[in-house]
């Protein structure tokens, strides 16, 4: 039997494989190394114990030397007592076209949508702002995605300064300015003396802009 998975992300390939193996053991082919007629004798060869075997092949479809030849022995693939299962990030129409005539139905995983990154100086802009609500929700969004508070805390401390580096807001005062950069320093320094959580520090500092 044959079996081809593509898709890009690796983990769900393994995810699918381990599917589909059900627990069987397998080898990984290096078939760079090997002649097309060894993996057509292991394909039409029964095993010892006259189990079955599972054979693992990444890339092999899309070589561009040999991944014909691949494709030109699916049907006898199919035809096997053994696995062999076909792993590619992406499979041309061409290629795809000849498996299917082959009886072989390639697996296609959907893609995996990568969340965008968060920006922390959104945070800071909230800020600057005095947008007390939309800090507090930035902030959690930010340690939700697992962004370290010592980041948070260095970027709204960089902010303050140069609030009071500029000597003038819209929203705070200096001695507001001076209040706020004190106070990022001091939850900083009681969170690494063990005094609390540097998130909640951070969380009860925004609560009370």
């Amino acid at each position: 039997m044959m079996h081809v998975i593509v898709g890009a992300d690796a983990a769900a390939r393994g995810d699918k494989r381990r599917a589909i193996l059900n627990k069987l053991a397998y080898e990984e082919l290096k078939w760079e190394a090997m002649a097309i007629e060894e993996i057509a004798d292991l394909a039409s060869t029964a095993s010892l114990l006259g189990d079955t075997q599972a054979f693992v092949l990444v890339g092999a479809l899309n070589d561009t030397e040999r991944g014909e030849d691949f494709i030109d022995l699916a049907e006898g693939l199919m035809l096997s007592p053994h696995v062999f299962v076909f792993e590619e990030e992406k499979l041309l129409k061409k290629p795809s076209d000849a498996l299917g005539k082959a009886g072989v139905k390639p697996t296609v995983l959907a893609a995996v949508k990568k969340a965008e990154p968060f920006n922390v100086f959104a945070i800071a802009n909230a800020l600057q702002t005095r947008d007390r609500k939309g800090a507090w929700l930035l902030l959690n969004k930010a340690l939700r995605q697992g962004i370290a508070p010592e980041n948070i805390a260095g970027v709204l401390h960089w902010k303050a300064r140069d609030m009071v580096a500029a000597g003038r807001s819209a929203k705070y005062s200096r001695p507001e300015l001076v209040g706020l950069s004190r106070s990022l320093v001091e939850i900083y320094h009681d969170s690494h003396r063990g005094a609390g959580d540097l998130g909640l520090l951070l969380e009860r500092f925004i609560l009370g802009l």
